[in-house]
């Protein structure tokens, strides 16, 4: 027994330093993002005003999460027009900044409904297109809280590909084995988490005049879709 005990130890030891010499010899992947984001999506917009708010003031920040995800940048970006509400919400961490499922529990699903919003309707991976902006597949979901109902989009970002959302919210034990399996060893990729939220559906929103100039600052994020044309 104590054979199999010593003999694991040093198992367990040699693994975890054989990890540690792999990072500290593998150079990190190199980050897309040059400027601040509140740079990058636009303040000013003909007929909308915005507000700027810290991140604490956020439902995702609102339980104190925001004091150990430890963002490198972040925005938390409110525009109104007459009664319409849009807000936009960016976390961005640089390569091994924190694991893909930490920042993953960075959701509606789990920030949103601890503080004490409904989930009232829930997609995963679907198209999202404004005017001429198509962006990558998006999460979706309804929620409601008191008199107030909101529709958000979001996404997570692992390395500009969307962190798939297989399990459905729910917290899975291998979840470390399961990242490893998709994409091995390399877990050091740059992660944003970005959310889009209204009290309006999108399908009145881009009605609206400037609303896409929203979704034109979102597209400057490894958020756009690039069409891919086969050829016969």
């Amino acid at each position: 027994m104590k054979v199999f005990i010593l003999t694991t130890g040093f198992l367990t030891f040699f693994s975890v330093l054989g990890l540690k010499l792999f990072f500290a010899f593998s150079p990190a992947p190199p980050i897309s993002l040059d400027q601040s984001l509140s740079n990058i999506i636009p303040k000013e917009i003909n007929g909308w005003s915005y507000t700027d708010f810290d991140l604490a003031n956020s439902e995702e920040s609102s339980d104190r999460i925001a004091s150990f995800l430890n963002f490198d940048d972040s925005l938390y970006r409110v525009y109104v027009k007459g009664n319409v509400r849009v807000g936009v919400y960016i976390a961005y961490w640089t390569p091994g900044k924190v694991s893909y499922r930490w920042a993953g529990a960075h959701t509606p699903d789990t920030c949103w409904v601890v503080n004490g919003w409904t989930r009232l309707d829930r997609k995963y991976s679907i198209p999202f297109q404004v005017n001429e902006f198509k962006l990558k597949n998006a999460e979706f979901g309804i929620y409601k809280k008191d008199r107030t109902i909101e529709n958000v989009y979001f996404w997570h970002l692992v390395g500009g590909e969307p962190f798939g959302y297989a399990q459905k919210e729910i917290p899975n034990i291998f979840g470390a084995l399961i990242d490893i399996q998709k994409y091995g060893l390399n877990l050091r990729q740059e992660q944003f988490f970005i959310r889009l939220s209204s009290n309006e559906n999108l399908e009145s929103l881009q009605k609206l005049e400037g609303f896409d100039e929203i979704i034109g600052g979102l597209s400057q994020l490894p958020l756009s879709s690039k069409e891919i044309t086969l050829l016969n």
